[in-house]
């Protein structure tokens, strides 16, 4: 675990702590991961039955939400960054929205797996960029755009499973403490 002097990114209960100090990369990455991690603590200790019985009047649930982040990491870092083709999305032109509509018997468990794998492949592609102010392969953004908008997006989305997980069992908090 880094104290406040940190250089490397550690752990708290599972949940990263980003560097406090040194390269912008691994402070973006740890910020990132950290975002993540919260995720999946926000989703954990409850069945699907309790997870799936809160959504937005609009169809935003939990699992959606899971599934969202998961191709938006992909589309930014593997699609639009390095141009990747041929990658699977759970969207389509035909139905931009059918990302957030998750099969019933689809489990958390099973989407966080695959969003901490998704999130490994991203990383991967962060990590072999030459620098942050690499253009990306398909858009005018650069490697550094793209991260703070990660990160943006993660935890904007982390609010959303803040109030539908208080929802669901009243369950609340901002990070573990145990």
């Amino acid at each position: 675990m880094s104290d406040d002097s940190g250089i490397a990114n550690g752990t708290r209960y599972g949940i990263t702590e980003a560097a406090h100090h040194g390269d912008e990369r691994t402070t973006l990455l740890g910020v990132l991961q950290r975002q993540r991690d919260l995720v999946a603590w926000k989703l954990g200790g409850t069945t699907d039955q309790v997870l799936n019985s809160a959504a937005t009047p609009s169809g935003m649930s939990l699992h959606g939400l899971v599934r969202h982040l998961t191709n938006v990491e992909r589309s930014w870092l593997r699609g639009v960054f390095a141009g990747q083709r041929d990658l699977c999305y759970d969207w389509t032109e035909e139905d931009p929205e059918a990302e957030w509509r998750v099969a019933a018997d689809t489990t958390m468990t099973d989407l966080l797996a695959g969003y901490a794998e998704e999130s490994r492949r991203c990383d991967a592609v962060v990590t072999a960029a030459p620098s942050l102010d690499v253009t990306s392969a398909s858009r005018d953004v650069s490697m550094r755009w793209i991260l703070l908008h990660l990160v943006e997006e993660t935890a904007r989305h982390l609010g959303h499973l803040d109030l539908l997980r208080e929802r669901a069992d009243g369950s609340t908090g901002e990070e573990p403490t145990t």
